[in-house]
């Protein structure tokens, strides 16, 4: 944030903390939150197209079609395991250590997880999706 005002942004701060290729022009992204437990959700959609030509969305080895679970904080200062990203995986997430999975998928099989939120009295994660055509 900016010294003299803090509800204001300083453009020299800005550090990207994950990109993700994305195949075609629709179902790129969705909503980024920070949840109860202080770790960043990102809703990545399938990457596009109609029917998911990709299958992204059923490939755990792919970030698309899932929904991440993050730590940008780095308390420990290292790059942590987020494959050279400035990030690190919560050791308790479902896939970290699955082969062959990407360790920051907190769930998948999504087409465009667009909106989700989280219970304010049981903290459980509520999730919305798009289907092709309902």
């Amino acid at each position: 944030m900016d010294r003299d005002d803090p509800n204001k942004a300083d453009p020299a701060s800005e550090s990207i903390v994950l990109e993700v290729s994305q195949p075609f022009s629709n179902h790129n992204g969705g909503q980024i939150a920070f949840g109860p437990d202080g770790y960043l959700y990102v809703g990545l959609g399938d990457g596009g197209r109609g029917g998911d030509p990709r299958l992204n969305g059923q490939n755990p080895a792919t970030l698309l079609g899932s929904l991440l679970r993050i730590d940008p904080l780095r308390p420990d200062g290292g790059l942590g395991l987020g494959e050279g990203e400035n990030y690190r995986i919560p050791e308790d997430n479902p896939f970290s250590s699955d082969s062959g999975t990407r360790a920051e998928i907190w769930a998948y099989g999504f087409r465009n997880p667009w909106r989700f939120s989280f219970d304010r009295e049981t903290g459980g994660l509520w999730l919305g999706d798009v289907g092709q055509n309902l």
